[in-house]
């Protein structure tokens, strides 16, 4: 199913108890936002989801791994293993 950012402000049960898989699209722009899966199916995706929260991980400290300051660096994965 596919729905626009703005049906949600409206139906928020959309993403708060969905029985499908919801593309979430800006209409506008006309392209998809973001994807909403049932947490039923968590099991099946967990690799998957690893390594997507690695990447925005990625993308959130590409600076601080490029910057050469090592003790930065050693406080940053610290703090990413104590959520893993």
């Amino acid at each position: 199913m596919t729905v626009a950012v703005n049906e949600i402000a409206k139906h928020p049960k959309i993403v708060s108890e969905p029985k499908e898989i919801v593309y979430i699209e800006d209409k506008r722009k006309n392209e998809i936002k973001s994807i909403v899966i049932p947490a039923r199916f968590e099991s099946l995706l967990c690799d998957a989801l690893k390594e997507i929260e690695y990447r925005i991980w990625l993308e959130r400290n590409r600076g601080l791994l490029e910057s050469g300051h090592p003790e930065i660096l050693d406080n940053v994965v610290d703090d990413v293993g104590e959520k893993l």
